[in-house]
């Protein structure tokens, strides 16, 4: 039998193919990694950046909620290790005591079983115990109450939905500004993060934007494009449900498993939370400010496309809430009110708004004109979501820039 003999191009192209295979060989894995972000490791099959303005860890982990905490630990094992004595030795300079210690537990013991695996699984990589991280996890509950007695008149957290026809674009921007005790949380702000969950349960990839360690969620963003936030609503009505669920377990739980925007509504509506909240709740097409009192619930649309949430519910009131909250609270005056009605009315926020004016009215303290609080209760954390693109903006107040991270490179990788 004659012998076929190999194509002489194939002969020809065998070079080139090994020369080729060697190039992409010899390029590092990071080659596509997402713009504005720069590797820094990955573990187990988690990855991690620091973004490249403030540094700020970004994690994105898959897997089992406890294959996700070992990711999370391994990956940012020194910087945890930091935090955590950093914070410890804050908290028993200003009077840790056994029952704080006992209170944090049994916060934890209330947590869903996926937040108990991602500190499970952080304290098996991390070199930290689950008790220290149970410690971490609950610092920032334990640190306003031994920094100052919270007054209810105080500013705290704001959320700013503008969108069409406002808007240049058509696009909907929601900004977030978080508040707590800002001098004591300051050296702490270099440790905020974005960490993008991906669980393989069938479950919904989600982004959390917290100090490291920290799985509870105050502001999120899902694959689906929800954003959810909170804001204290006790200034209205300061009573609580001892029964009710914990509102940063149950954000947690919403961003995991609704994909749809009404879902959330039509879940919040029939939430029994342990207190009073505002929770902004925003996708591309829509916001509302869902106002919940410990006996009922009020839903605050966008109109004109403006809405804004501080911490006292809006007027008019629902008529059955008459003498059952705090319609004015006693003394109370947020000077935010005037300011962002005057944001509002301005001929920018006038079919003009653009991403850049709503960064440009996130630089502004009250006294310049803008929502930002300055004090030792003040501004800590900001954030600005366009859900559109699934893009993020997330900075310390104070600390640095504005990061800026697309969710779509972190979701599912």
């Amino acid at each position: 039998m004659k012998k076929s003999r190999p194509c002489v191009c194939v002969l020809l192209a065998l070079p080139f193919v090994v020369l080729c295979a060697l190039i992409f060989a010899a390029v590092p894995a990071w080659a596509d990694d997402p713009a504005g972000l720069v590797p820094s490791g990955a573990f187990e099959g988690g990855q991690a950046w620091g973004s490249s303005v403030g540094g700020y860890p970004v994690l994105s982990l898959k897997g089992s909620w406890h294959e996700m905490g070992r990711q999370y630990g391994g990956l940012l094992s020194p910087q945890l290790q930091e935090f955590y004595m950093a914070i410890k030795a804050d908290l028993e300079a200003r009077g840790l005591r056994p029952e704080h210690l006992e209170g944090v537990r049994e916060i934890f013991d209330t947590y869903s079983d996926p937040m108990k695996e991602l500190l499970q699984g952080m304290s098996e990589t991390s070199g930290l115990s689950l008790e220290e991280h149970i410690l971490l996890e609950t610092s920032f509950y334990i640190l306003p109450d031994l920094v100052i007695e919270q007054s209810k008149k105080a500013p705290s957290c704001s959320g700013i939905a503008v969108a069409a026809p406002r808007t240049a674009d058509g696009k909907l921007y929601f900004a977030r500004n978080w508040d707590m005790t800002q001098t004591a949380m300051r050296p702490y702000l270099k440790y905020l993060a974005l960490v993008a969950l991906n669980p393989n349960d069938g479950s919904l990839a989600f982004a959390n934007i917290r100090p490291i360690g920290q799985v509870y969620v105050e502001t999120g963003i899902n694959e689906k494009g929800i954003l959810i936030e909170v804001n204290n609503g006790a200034g209205s009505d300061p009573t609580e449900n001892p029964d009710g669920t914990f509102v940063p377990i149950e954000l947690f739980n919403l961003l995991n498993e609704c994909s749809a925007f009404d879902e959330v509504i039509s879940r919040l509506r029939a939430d029994k939370l342990d207190a009073s909240y505002l929770v902004q709740v925003a996708d591309a097409e829509r916001a509302v400010s869902v106002e919940k009192p410990t006996f009922d619930t009020h839903i605050v649309e966008l109109k004109d496309g403006e809405l804004y949430a501080l911490n006292n519910f809006v007027q008019p009131i629902p008529p059955a809430w008459k003498g059952r909250i705090n319609e004015i609270p006693a003394g109370y005056r947020d000077d935010r009110q005037p300011v962002l009605n005057a944001i509002f009315a301005s001929d920018e926020w006038n079919g003009h708004v653009t991403l850049e004016s709503v960064k440009a009215m996130m630089e502004k303290t009250i006294d310049k004109g803008g929502p930002v609080v300055e004090g030792p209760f003040g501004t800590v954390v900001q954030v600005i979501v366009v859900p559109a693109d699934s893009v993020v903006l997330f900075r310390a107040w104070g600390y640095s820039g504005w990061a800026q991270v697309n969710l779509t490179d972190l979701f599912r990788r």
